[in-house]
């Protein structure tokens, strides 16, 4: 990054994504290593053998094992190579990973003494084929489809963001900080993409373009075109292309309306032929009420439709994007439900920043989950400001709500940002993408993806 923008963001301060502050662990020191001694109770977890577990009831002595009952097989940590072989005495949950028969397996649900086997009808579902010799930085080699020709045009079915077979499916992947800042040449180059497809093996990438702030609105036709870019290269590789029309301040997105019409009108027109394009039309609406949303919302997806009558749209909730957790509490998704946007393959927006947002957020969404169809477009290991601690035990916690609930995510950010949310160092200026130029953070989120 050129001296000068990183000190234009020193004295901008600027939070990571704006979110409001509301009531494989690659930093494992967060984790304590279990001890024969030590008392674990529900909801404790431990680091032990290569992998994290956490505790389903009171137990003391029990060592972790996918055969004692009390622990759950929750993660590996970054040092490990691969996941445990799979073991007819093993109890395994919804999301455990195994290894049989030289491919990768996740069980669907609880089960016992159940072979993994490709049946469509059963516990266990192939992930890909592995080497179990291989590392895991081998393994990416034997991945031969890129994420959309896996998926192909998503479509929502229900509560669920499916295929285009139908089937529910969860993506994960990174979004870029604001490309007024972090952009193209800027930061972002083709071998930042390369990496991010091939080396972290990540889903999808969401293109910030921000509005305010030195964003879209100081050049229309300049930003336009940078995303178009930014949103080719991405398709090149394979990946699904989050459109971020990036609203902070203000947070009435009808403030921004005309902005949005003109810019959604042309990037719909250039990319209607597209199966990758997902498109966000309001990042973080706030001080504003549903029904001023749900307006905003149905007038822009009518300009997309023009154009793309089938790409996913995510409409950004109030209390930025906390599905009106952090305005009206628990309420917040009932206005959600009882007056939901008009049109077809719609998602809501939900951003948590786990070192904030904690358990009492975590069972809202999971209980909203059953309602509505919901992509985590934002979220991140720190607090909402992008900044201050980062927690790796939370943001799990989160992770596992979405899973349990085939709810896609984005990271936050896909930068050399100062702040703790960035996740590459100075160091990657010199081109070198590699693992040794990450943060603690980077290389714990690019753990993350990589299991995934």
């Amino acid at each position: 990054m050129g001296k000068k923008r990183r000190t234009i963001l020193h004295r901008l301060g600027g939070v990571a994504g704006g979110l409001a502050t509301i009531g494989t662990v690659g930093a494992d020191e967060e984790i304590e290593t279990w001890a024969p001694d030590a008392v674990y109770r529900d909801g404790d977890q431990v680091r032990y053998n290569g992998y994290e577990w956490q505790a389903e009831w009171y137990t003391q002595g029990e060592r972790p094992s996918d055969t004692v009952a009390v622990w759950n097989r929750i993660g590996k940590l970054v040092e490990t190579e691969n996941y445990p072989r799979w073991s007819p005495d093993g109890l395994y949950r919804a999301g455990t990973r195994v290894i049989h028969q030289d491919a990768i397996w996740e069980s669907n649900w609880w089960n016992e003494n159940e072979s993994p086997a490709v049946d469509t009808s059963g516990p266990w579902k192939q992930i890909r084929t592995v080497d179990s010799q291989k590392s895991s930085d081998q393994e990416s080699d034997d991945m031969t489809q890129t994420p959309v020709e896996k998926h192909g045009k998503l479509q929502v079915i229900d509560t669920e963001l499916c295929n285009e077979d139908g089937k529910p499916v969860q993506l994960g992947g990174m979004s870029t900080h604001g490309i007024q800042w972090f952009g193209w040449e800027e930061f972002l180059t083709p071998e930042a993409i390369d990496a991010l497809r091939n080396d972290w093996n990540a889903d999808l990438c969401r293109v910030a373009m921000y509005v305010q702030e030195g964003g879209y609105e100081t050049d229309p036709e300049g930003f336009t075109a940078e995303v178009n870019r930014i949103v080719e290269a991405i398709t090149d590789r394979g990946m699904y292309a989050i459109i971020d029309f990036h609203i902070l301040d203000p947070g009435d997105p009808l403030k921004n309306l005309e902005n949005a019409k003109t810019f959604f009108d042309a990037v719909a027109a250039e990319h209607a032929e597209k199966d990758n394009i997902i498109f966000e039309i309001c990042n973080e609406p706030n001080n504003v009420g549903w029904e001023s949303i749900k307006q905003y919302a149905e007038t822009v997806i009518s300009v997309i439709r023009n154009h793309d009558s089938e790409s996913p749209i995510i409409v950004g909730t109030r209390g930025w994007s906390s599905l009106g957790f952090a305005d009206i509490g628990s309420a917040g998704p009932q206005e959600i439900i009882d007056n939901p946007v008009d049109g077809t393959n719609i998602l809501y927006g939900y951003h948590f920043y786990a070192a904030t947002h904690g358990q009492w957020e975590r069972e809202q969404l999971d209980a909203a989950a059953d309602e509505l169809p919901i992509f985590a477009s934002e979220c991140g290991t720190t607090e909402a400001s992008g900044e201050g601690e980062t927690d790796f035990k939370s943001t799990r916690k989160f992770l596992r709500v979405l899973r349990d609930n085939n709810i896609s995510w984005a990271f936050w950010s896909y930068s050399d940002d100062w702040r703790a949310s960035g996740i590459w160092t100075e160091a990657v200026e010199n081109g070198s993408w590699t693992k040794q130029n990450l943060t603690e953070t980077g290389k714990w989120m690019r753990s993350v993806i990589r299991e995934h």
